[in-house]
């Protein structure tokens, strides 16, 4: 189950992100999503309410937002829940008015950038050494349309 989080979830949604990506976040940076754009952060949940996932979103200019953060545990990827965060994104996006979809991803990481791409997600640009690691990324973008 996909849905909207909200302040009790920062703890959750720290730990799944902390547990999955390559880089650390402070619950803090967690905790400022939820405060910059409440409708835009996701968690999903299995039956019994254990987190499965979760996605982190920012309101930018000009219509654009971004994915900031998004990871699924490792023990349940491949079952859709990366998908259906991103789906459940993309509408809250559209419904608010908002025309493109920007994120980061290490040029390291098939895996993610094929997922990406699947989700209508292109390459739009090359940024050298933009992780703490000093890695380069790419930035993606979905363009929102009717």
């Amino acid at each position: 189950m996909i849905r909207q989080a909200g302040p009790g979830d920062a703890f959750r949604i720290y730990a799944v992100m902390n547990g999955n990506l390559d880089d650390y976040f402070a619950q803090e940076v967690i905790e400022f999503f939820l405060a910059q754009w409440p409708t835009g952060q996701f968690i999903a949940e299995d039956i019994f309410g254990n987190t499965e996932g979760a996605l982190c979103g920012s309101r930018l200019s000009n219509g654009r937002v971004s994915v900031s953060l998004l990871a699924v545990n490792a023990s349940k990827r491949g079952r859709g829940i990366g998908t259906s965060l991103l789906d459940s994104f993309k509408r809250r996006c559209f419904m608010e008015g908002h025309s493109l979809i920007q994120l980061e991803v290490r040029v390291g990481n098939p895996k993610a950038i094929g997922f990406y791409r699947r989700n209508g997600f292109e390459v739009s640009e090359h940024l050298p050494g933009f992780y703490s690691d000093s890695t380069d990324a790419y930035r993606m973008v979905c363009r929102l349309s009717g």
